[in-house]
């Protein structure tokens, strides 16, 4: 008991949910993690207790409906593992919509993904309800307003919040599809705008009507502050 607490090796594994995952709840793909990680045969560490459970933990849920490119879990293993190898093992068993795209160790006082999270980067297509001229036409002048008014649903009411300051970046990717803009929202405990909520203003913003079930959304990746820098959670942390 006493080795399994002082022995942990730490990794973050990034991976995508493509379209086949789109309805599968953020406690389902925790589930279908923790099945992987034992079906692969990796030393994934466990708690103490009555009830030990995998040294697992995930970043910002994805919410329902939404795709991700950009998606992490960190794991504690009893004894270092390759990272390619880790790569090859999950990807062989893995769900179809779930690739593992990159395994990085960290050092041991490395934080979590969920406490490191300072920003993260989603791709929203408005398919039908706005076209690529009109995303062009407004996307800028949409972000270059001081103030974004806009009802913000909190625990207890809605509100009139002013989410500019929560826009980090925006701008129009559209292309002959339809419109489409790629916009770096503030998340984690202390700061967090909602993808849709944004999605839902700008369209109010550019006169087009807002369609919450024809709207799609892709996370790009999830982002943590290193000297005054938005950096991929994945970037800068490996130990070697």
């Amino acid at each position: 008991m006493n080795q399994e607490k002082k022995i942990r090796f730490k990794y973050r594994i990034k991976y995508t949910k493509g379209p086949e995952l789109r309805f599968v709840s953020h406690l389902d793909m925790m589930r279908i993690f923790q099945r992987a990680i034992k079906r692969a045969a990796l030393p994934i560490g466990y708690s103490q207790g009555f009830n030990p459970h995998q040294l697992m933990s995930f970043a910002n849920p994805l919410s329902l409906g939404m795709t991700s490119i950009g998606e992490y879990c960190d794991v504690e293993f009893t004894k270092a593992e390759d990272e390619k190898e880790m790569i090859k093992k999950l990807n062989d068993i893995m769900n179809d919509g779930i690739e593992v795209i990159n395994v990085t160790r960290m050092a041991q006082t490395a934080e979590n993904a969920m406490a490191s999270i300072s920003a993260c980067e989603y791709e929203v297509y408005f398919n039908e309800l706005m076209d690529a001229d009109t995303a062009k036409k407004y996307a800028e002048d949409f972000f270059n307003q001081k103030e974004i008014i806009t009802m913000k649903k909190t625990k207890n009411n809605n509100k009139e919040t002013d989410i500019r300051p929560d826009i980090f970046s925006l701008k129009d990717i559209s292309d002959e599809e339809c419109g489409k803009i790629d916009i770096m929202l503030a998340a984690g405990s202390v700061r967090s705008l909602r993808a849709d909520l944004v999605a839902e203003t700008f369209c109010m913003f550019a006169g087009a009507e807002f369609n919450k079930y024809k709207v799609r959304y892709k996370r790009i990746d999830m982002y943590r502050e290193l000297d005054g820098e938005l950096m991929p959670l994945d970037k800068e942390v490996d130990i070697r």
